[in-house]
């Protein structure tokens, strides 16, 4: 046991001894280090500036700060380009779509908007229904690949619009090499209270003569023929439509488009005074009965009259369906 009580030599070192003192630290020297400057550059690269003094570079996909070493555009580009970021590589895994996944989405988009079905129809009854079909029908591989078409409500709207401004683009590009073309347009205010023109296009293809619809918009103002000029003419503009091109233009007898001082032909004639005006065959029916005999007048507007009070209620059409039957 003897050894166990032998003590060390060494004496201890509780501070009153001759003990080394410990190395100091160097003080830090702030001037050694290199603070980089944001530069506006960096915007190129993927990354905004910081609040903060000194300003670092932020990534704009994954919102994460970089260190000061690490902006330097050779490291900047690096890490965001193309999703070389971990989080940024994440995010483009998941927002990623197969080319098959995307066609079929804009099928769908196209389907519905044709059949003017709800923008809600696709993610509530088409998917569902598809992938219950391929379970019966295929396997559960097939109904698991058709869950990744996407096809929510906002999707939907965004394919619709995609393809409504690839077809007006098509019928431009086609006007522009016929560079003629006749219009044929209407104003009307719906049951919302807003006021739309619709505008439709005949042209010619190849031997062929189409007709497409070209732009419906809403007038914001007035419905007065120079507010239909401005929506026109400024679609014409952007498009780089002339007016040079206009043949004819076909609508009904309202003043504001026959007008010959401030109707819509009129201001249609300042661009181009070789235009002629056609009146729609719907409303035609609507020329006739000005120059009518009396009495075949008066027993047409006694008709509609009839109709009108039938029409007006839907107790007046019940009642008229039973002594019809």
């Amino acid at each position: 046991m003897d050894r166990f009580l032998i003590r060390n030599n060494k004496k201890p070192n509780d501070g009153t001894q001759n003990s080394e003192p410990a190395p100091k630290k160097k003080k830090y020297d702030e001037s050694s280090v290199k603070v980089r400057r944001y530069l506006s550059e960096y915007l190129g690269l993927g990354f905004s500036a910081t609040k903060s003094d000194p300003v670092n570079a932020q990534c704009v996909l994954c919102g994460q700060v970089l260190a000061n070493s690490s902006m330097k555009p050779a490291h900047m580009n690096w890490y965001c380009a193309p999703f070389s970021c971990r989080n940024c590589l994440e995010i483009a895994k998941v927002a990623s779509v197969s080319s098959k996944a995307l066609r079929a989405s804009y099928a769908v988009s196209y389907l519905v908007a044709k059949q003017k079905k709800p923008h809600t129809i696709a993610e509530c009854l088409i998917l569902p229904a598809l992938v219950k079909v391929s379970e019966i029908m295929f396997d559960t591989k097939t109904a698991t690949a058709l869950q990744s078409t996407p096809v929510s409500n906002n999707t939907i709207s965004r394919r619709i619009e995609d393809i409504a401004s690839d077809i007006v683009m098509q019928v431009i590009e086609q006007i522009k090499l016929t560079k003629m073309f006749a219009l044929q347009l209407d104003e009307s205010t719906d049951v919302s209270g807003e006021a739309q023109v619709i505008v439709f296009v005949r042209y010619q293809d190849c031997s062929d003569i189409r007709e497409n619809i070209l732009f419906c918009q809403n007038l914001q103002s007035r419905t007065t023929g120079e507010e239909l000029f401005k929506v026109i003419d400024k679609f014409f503009a952007e498009g780089g439509i002339l007016w040079d091109w206009c043949l004819s233009v076909c609508s009904d007898g309202a003043a504001a488009l026959t007008g010959k001082n401030n109707g819509l032909m009129a201001w249609i004639r300042k661009k181009n005074p070789k235009v002629k005006w056609l009146h729609c065959i719907i409303h035609r029916q609507a020329l006739p009965s000005k120059r009518m005999n009396a009495h075949l007048h008066k027993t047409l507007n006694e008709a509609v009259k009839v109709i009108n009070f039938i029409e007006a209620r839907p107790l007046n059409s019940r009642m008229f369906k039973l002594l019809r039957n």
